[in-house]
Order: C-alpha cells, then structure tokens, then sequence
C-alpha cells in the first residue's frame, strides 16, 4: 500500500510539474471540435487543389507535379524512364502499366504505351501517406463542386467502382471513385 502510495505521488507530481511547463495541457470538448474542423477543412482544400491541378493539366494531355511535361501521344517510354527511373513494376502479362509506387510522400504513377512506344494513359495513384488530403479526400460532391459534373459517369465493369469521366479538349480525365465514395486512381488518356 505504501509502494502504491508513493507511485500516486510521483505520478501526481510529475503531472503538475509537466502541466506547468504546458507539456501535458488537455483540449477541452469544444477545442477539440475546433481541431477536427480545421482538419477536416485542410482536407477538402488539398484534395480540390489536387482535383482542379489534375483537370487544368489534363487538358494539355499532362498530369501534374513529379510527370509534368510528360505528354500522352507525344513523350515515349523513353522520356519516362529519363524523368522517372526504371519502374518498380515494369508492365507484363495482364498489367499494362509502367508502375511506379508512391515513397516518402510522393505520388505513384503507372504509364501505358502505344505500340510506338509513345505514352497512351497516364494513370495517378496519388500518396500512401496522408491520403485523405490527396486522392482519399476526392469525392463524386467535391468533383460536381470543383469542376462540375462529369460529361460520362460509367461503372467500371467486374469492379464496385464509378469511373467519372470529363472531357477536356482532346483528353479524357478518368476519376474512378471506391466502394468507400472517394477516389481511387486517376486516368488520362486521348479521346
């Protein structure tokens, strides 16, 4: 009992010379609400960033960030590999893409070729890490609010997907939404 006691003391001492210092403060109920809407507000603005970045380069037949300036129909498996590396799954049998897989924040890839060796589609992964303020965070809503509604909504067949497809001048921007209601994977390919 007396071993008990003094653990009680030190423990209580500890706690208030920690709390003095600010190390051990605790959110009240509504501070606590406060943090989650914030939050829940950075979420959705990264994930529209994302939404309207990916459909305002789409129409240059690009995607953004890491693979900007790679263009379906124009840059080779050639240009990819200069920008990229070797992929971390190269495309065999029934897959068709180049794989390249999100790290260390970064988004993964997958790149699919023509004969010619020109890219067909591009295919965005978006990040493993934090995914709700990327892909995680794109919703059927957020696309009708950021961009408008799809031209094309189709469900992806053997799959309990939704493929919202827009057109963007001589490209087709592909969000293909889960059965959790947000974005999968990401699609750009020529008409």
């Amino acid at each position: 009992m007396k071993k008990a006691m003094s653990v009680l003391t030190a423990a209580a001492a500890l706690t208030g010379s920690l709390s003095g210092f600010g190390a051990a403060s605790f959110s009240t109920p509504a501070n606590a609400v406060t943090q989650t809407t914030s939050l829940s507000e950075n979420t959705n603005q990264s994930a529209a960033e994302l939404v309207k970045n990916l459909y305002n380069s789409a129409y240059t037949g690009e995607m953004p960030q890491q693979v900007q300036g790679l263009t379906v129909n124009k840059s080779t498996k050639g240009d990819v590999h200069a920008t990229l590396g070797e992929p971390e799954r190269p495309s065999r049998g029934d897959n068709r893409f180049d794989l390249y897989h999100w790290n260390m924040g970064n988004p993964g890839y997958g790149f699919s070729y023509h004969k010619d060796m020109t890219i067909s589609e591009i295919r965005y992964y978006g990040t493993g890490v934090e995914r709700q303020l990327n892909l995680g965070g794109v919703t059927p809503e957020m696309l009708r609010n950021e961009i408008g509604p799809a031209n094309r909504v189709l469900t992806v067949p053997f799959t309990d997907e939704i493929d919202y497809v827009y057109d963007t001048g001589r490209y087709e921007l592909h969000f293909v939404i889960g059965k959790d209601q947000t974005a999968d994977h990401v699609n750009l390919k020529a008409k």
